[in-house]
């Protein structure tokens, strides 16, 4: 069955957005994701991946843990919002929960994993019936990501220049998103 367009809204990467600002505000990397079923918020997670120190709470890991039933009982009808490019942990489980639709504001060079969809015949498989929309609201959340660097002094790589050179960091250093 082919995929109809369909049109992001800023409402729900602002919701998004919103949570990345929580995970800022706490210390941890600014990632925020939603879940939207039929163009309601129906879950939210943020990045506590520095306070706590735990590497598997990501954003987007934690708004599907919190409603993996009702995704189970509705494959193909939710979109996730994201303000940060998914992992391969996060990619991986956002195909396999079914979840149709991606869209996500700032890009992740260096961890980010939409690079691997073609990868396996698996995720090859699944991943034809994924829409992706990149880029979308991405100066918001670039924004963020940038006002982090120049606190943390940390992940450098998701930095544009002018905030890599507030923070006195090199674009060289990598640090990764775990």
């Amino acid at each position: 069955m082919p995929h109809t367009y369909f049109k992001p809204s800023a409402e729900h990467m602002r919701a998004a957005l919103a949570q990345a600002q929580i995970a800022l505000d706490a210390g941890n990397l600014p990632v925020g994701a939603v879940i939207v079923h039929h163009d309601q918020v129906i879950a939210s997670g943020m990045n506590a991946i520095d306070y706590p120190p735990d590497d598997t709470h990501h954003a987007e890991l934690r708004a599907i843990q919190s409603i993996a039933p009702f995704l189970a009982a509705h494959k193909g009808e939710c979109t996730i919002y994201t303000t940060l490019e998914p992992c391969m942990m996060c990619l991986g489980a956002i195909i396999n929960v079914g979840i149709s639709s991606v869209v996500i504001a700032a890009a992740d060079s260096y961890v980010g994993a939409l690079n691997l969809l073609d990868g396996g015949d698996y995720y090859r498989m699944k991943s034809g019936k994924l829409q992706v929309e990149r880029g979308f609201m991405a100066d918001e959340s670039q924004a963020l990501l940038n006002e982090y660097v120049r606190r943390t002094g940390g992940r450098a790589h998701l930095a544009s220049g002018a905030a890599l050179q507030v923070a006195g960091t090199s674009s060289d250093t990598p640090g990764g998103r775990t």
